[in-house]
């Protein structure tokens, strides 16, 4: 029986994910220069603001598009990637951002992804933020992630020692990297509230089992801070999970795997409910 089947049976998905993630982290640090990684850093002009993106002057709920080539949950979603590819496609209907996956065992992603469709959008002239979405542990993703053309990072709150927490937030800060928590508790949202973040994801999937807890925003959303931008993540697949998203009050909602899983995953963007 492999690893990941043992994980399986014992709900520990989450562990052999950032067990993994270690040994991925020390492969990468061998292998990359971290100074020429702090100049690519300070190459990039500044990071696009999130706030702007993620808060729509109508009420209306943003979209922020996830690109991946696959998932843990369910394997392969797209036999043919091209992530600069895809983002152009959606850059001209109304998406607030993209989240690019990097993790490279699970979600077959890479830094380079990132460098790929930041170019892409700066060819075309296209001011949409990227966000970095990754299982961040080490202040040294933190500056891959910039080196790399990240605006912003997505961090997991529920993986994250206070002292590591503390690590990521000083360097992101050095960058000017804003920073997206995943949260799945009261006791979570408290602790990012006072760490000083400011963008808060509802994250549905708990990511020992990988279920689905479809009533978590309902239940978090009288804890989430009236100033934080709300997010929403994990599985949403249907226009009645969006609007009931809106209804809650949340900014934002992150289109994940029934997105990119699609044959056509425009229309299918369009069939969510989400217009130019």
């Amino acid at each position: 029986m492999s690893a990941w089947d043992r994980a399986r049976r014992r709900g520990r998905f989450l562990d052999q994910i950032l067990e993994d993630k270690r040994r991925e982290l020390a492969r990468r640090r061998r292998a990359l220069n971290e100074g020429a990684l702090r100049l690519l850093a300070c190459l990039w002009p500044s990071p696009i603001a999130l706030r702007t993106a993620l808060l729509d002057p109508q009420g209306r709920l943003r979209p922020v598009v996830a690109l991946m080539r696959a998932a843990p949950f369910q394997g392969l979603l797209r036999p043919t990637y091209n992530p600069a590819r895809l983002a152009l496609s959606f850059a001209f209907h109304g998406v607030a951002a993209f989240a690019v996956m990097t993790d490279a065992r699970y979600y077959q992603g890479r830094m380079g992804h990132l460098m790929e469709v930041k170019r892409a959008l700066f060819r075309q002239r296209i001011n949409i933020p990227l966000i970095c979405h990754d299982f961040f542990l080490d202040p040294f993703q933190v500056l891959e992630a910039r080196a790399f053309g990240a605006d912003a990072i997505w961090i997991n709150l529920g993986i994250l020692s206070p002292s590591a927490l503390r690590d990521l937030l000083a360097t992101a800060a050095k960058y000017r990297l804003e920073v997206l928590a995943e949260v799945r508790t009261e006791t979570e949202i408290e602790a990012a509230w006072k760490a000083g973040l400011r963008v808060l994801i509802v994250q549905r999937r708990d990511w020992r089992t990988f279920e689905i807890d479809r009533a978590l925003p309902a239940k978090l959303r009288p804890f989430l801070p009236d100033a934080a931008i709300r997010v929403v993540a994990g599985d949403i697949s249907s226009p009645q999970e969006i609007e009931e998203a809106r209804a809650l009050g949340f900014h934002a909602v992150i289109l994940e795997e029934s997105l990119l899983g699609a044959n056509d995953p425009v229309i299918q963007y369009h069939k969510l409910g989400f217009r130019s």
